[in-house]
């Protein structure tokens, strides 16, 4: 769910996964590259080319580690804002579920670089009054998401108990 649209339930304000798209387009530009540049250094020294294809399975093996580290982290993390508090669940056969409460929130940090601004993705970090941080990754839209918890952040909690009889009848 990297769209950070709100789902069915009505109490989640914005929900989403770690957008890994940008990050694959470059690992694969990286990897295509690298395939060209190894590719031309061979070929110039006359090098055998089953060297040139055992560089070229090394180079498609590490884009292949990386896609998939990239793939897990976007399965294996989902993140809920919700009116009173920010769920983040890590993991895939071993799930993890951080919950923090709106008034356990203390400092909010968004960090982008050059990329990031130009993609419109970034990180969120996220202080907690337990000095824990909560970090959210390759978050799309990072400002209106920061945006989105710091107002959740500085609404009061306010509970009203219901109104009880002023005695027996």
């Amino acid at each position: 769910m990297s769209s950070g649209s709100p789902s069915s339930d009505p109490d989640i304000i914005w929900e989403g996964s770690p957008w890994v798209t940008p990050g694959l387009v470059a690992l694969t530009a990286e990897a295509v590259l690298l395939a060209v540049a190894l590719s031309y250094v061979e070929l110039s020294l006359n090098i055998a080319l089953s060297i040139l294809g055992a560089t070229l399975l090394l180079v498609a093996l590490l884009w292949l580690s990386g896609a998939a580290r990239l793939e897990f982290l976007a399965r294996s993390t989902h993140y809920a804002l919700r009116s009173s508090s920010l769920e983040v669940e890590q993991g895939i056969v071993r799930k993890r579920l951080f919950t923090v409460s709106a008034a356990g929130f203390s400092d909010l940090e968004l960090s982008r670089g050059l990329v990031g601004r130009i993609l419109n993705t970034g990180d969120i970090v996220i202080e907690t009054d337990s000095r824990r941080d909560i970090l959210l990754v390759k978050v799309r839209e990072p400002v209106r998401v920061s945006n989105l918890i710091r107002q959740m952040m500085t609404v009061p909690l306010v509970r009203v108990e219901g109104q009880r009889e002023a005695g027996p009848r």
